[in-house]
């Protein structure tokens, strides 16, 4: 490789190469210094590097190694030594110790121990238990107890005499959300988001493991939390496969938009997303009046409700009478902002798309999908944007006697509901999704029949190729930035599933459509990107 080709990749992946540092040290100069070891390593090993499509595999290996070395350079010797003959007594451990320093010294160390060594040490110094005991109550030899009690009582002297560097995760924990896409079934998604979403050290346990592999001590190290309170969750994240274990160290397998790849893809994505607005709110402008004039059915009560409809639309696939004039790659265009086909990965008991999202303060917000239909072709669509507040999609997601509601509903029932149907009817009316007039129960949002939502999606077909070529260049970029943010073990996984984040471009648009007082926030009455098609 030429070496300006080789310097522009290395200034491509300083802001990486910074992150990941980061995440390894206490303090940004700590960092700083360890970004500059790397970076001259890799500028002294160049000629070493024989395929530029390597580039980043090379680069891991490098920062991993130089990390090494940085670690040991800074290990301090702390003047203490554990008896050597500690598993020859019955006397307990922490008695062994001379100072409360030690004591604490040695209660960190028991937190970093795996499973099968934290066993037997507990067992024999801390409930007193004889070898013997121990063997028959783990059912291993006689033999292997003091073994692993030999083998702990090294680890655990080594360890009280090194200086332990705590990551950033320690005292300031990353945010992440599990986003499941293509799952076959609503439970297959269910059970990935319940692993993950509501528990922070799973969350940091990916994250600890993204662009490093780790043993469970340096996960420990790096979150602040002793082993035994890991070891559950690296189980669970392991056997669904989001992380894999290797030669006793941990690695994600799954894809994270990291704040980084935020940052950098927004800044370079920004004149997209403002012409888009532009021309999105250009259109809404300037046949408002005509789509007005539609006549919908009903829940279209002020233009603010029907500019989010068409805004969100404008988005959309085109309808299925304009897709059959169209060719291949425009086919292609109009599947954004939904998957493409490409990204679907094998996963233990299941095949989706699965993804992580870092959240951080001014991240812009996000968007939420959903559609459900019944047999008789009515069709729910749910679009819950951050900026709005709203929760709708969780709400009817998983609860089709809701969604079942809401179409008999649509359809102008009035009577005949059932005692469990009445309750939630009673819920619709507090969230404000429907309203009672005497006895008629209206919808609190658009309804539409099929034929007027098609004439809109037809009349967007005028701006169609404007805002396909804006989503295209955008989608590069966010494929693109994405990869230089990834491990090189899971960058061909980024290269599928890169456009999953045009959801996020879908919401900068939406905030300068709002800035530019184009939309306007919805109250809490109200529920512009849910709407019912009538078949």
């Amino acid at each position: 490789m030429d070496k300006e080709k080789y310097d522009k990749l290395i200034a491509e992946a300083a802001k990486t190469i910074f992150s990941y540092c980061r995440a390894r040290t206490n303090s940004k100069e700590d960092a700083e210094d360890l970004s500059q070891e790397i970076i001259l390593k890799l500028l002294i090993k160049q000629e070493n590097l024989r395929d530029d499509r390597a580039f980043y595999g090379f680069m891991w290996t490098i920062a991993g190694n130089v990390c090494k070395e940085w670690y040991k350079k800074r290990a301090k010797n702390i003047e203490f030594e554990l008896d050597e003959n500690i598993s020859d007594d019955d006397t307990p451990l922490v008695e062994l110790l001379e100072k409360e320093s030690d004591l604490k010294l040695l209660y960190r160390e028991l937190g970093l121990l795996t499973e099968q060594y934290r066993k037997v040490v507990v067992m024999y110094y801390f409930d007193d238990l004889k070898v013997s005991d121990i063997s028959k109550s783990l059912n291993i030899s006689e033999s292997m107890v003091k073994f692993l009690l030999f083998k702990s009582r090294k680890i655990l002297k080594e360890g009280m005499n090194m200086e332990r560097t705590k990551g950033d995760l320690s005292f300031n924990p990353v945010n992440l959300s599990i986003g499941v896409m293509g799952a076959t079934s609503a439970e297959d998604s269910q059970s990935i988001w319940n692993l993950v979403n509501d528990n922070l050290i799973a969350q940091n346990i990916l994250f600890a493991c993204y662009n490093d592999r780790c043993t469970a001590e340096e996960i420990s190290l790096q979150i602040e939390v002793a082993v035994p309170y890991l070891e559950k969750d690296l189980k669970k994240l392991c056997e669904k496969e989001l992380l894999i274990k290797k030669g006793g160290k941990y690695e994600t397998n799954i894809v994270i938009f990291t704040k980084e790849f935020f940052q950098e893809s927004n800044e370079k994505r920004l004149p997209m997303q403002r012409e888009l607005a532009e021309i999105i709110g250009r259109f809404i402008n300037e046949r408002l009046d005509e789509i007005k004039s539609f006549g919908f059915c009903r829940g279209i009560e002020d233009d603010n409700m029907l500019k989010w409809l068409i805004a969100y639309t404008a988005f959309l696939p085109p309808s299925q009478e304009s897709a059959e004039n169209r060719k291949a790659k425009e086919q292609k265009k109009a599947d954004f902002p939904y998957p493409r086909g490409g990204g679907i990965k094998k996963y233990a008991g299941i095949e989706a798309i699965i993804y992580g999202e870092e959240h951080y303060p001014n991240s812009g917000g996000g968007l939420t999908t959903l559609s459900r239909s019944n047999t008789n072709g009515d069709k729910i669509m749910f679009a819950d944007f951050s900026v709005n507040a709203e929760a709708d999609c969780s709400y009817f997601d998983s609860y089709p006697n809701r969604v079942n509601i809401v179409f008999d509903i649509a359809r102008g029932k009035k009577t005949g509901f059932s005692e469990n149907d009445m309750v939630e009817i009673a819920e619709f009316i507090k969230r404000r999704f429907i309203k009672k007039d005497g006895d008629n129960l209206n919808l609190n949002f658009p309804v539409l029949t099929n034929e007027q939502y098609d004439k809109i999606k037809n009349m967007l077909d005028d701006i169609r190729d404007d805002v396909c070529r804006n989503l295209d260049e955008a989608d590069k970029i966010a494929i693109s930035t994405l990869v230089q943010h990834t491990p090189v073990s899971i960058k061909k996984d980024a290269e599928n599933i890169g456009w999953v984040n045009a959801r996020n471009l879908v919401v900068g648009v939406v905030k300068i459509m709002l800035d530019n007082s184009i939309l306007r926030r919805a109250t809490d009455n109200e529920h512009p990107t849910m709407f019912v098609l009538l078949a």
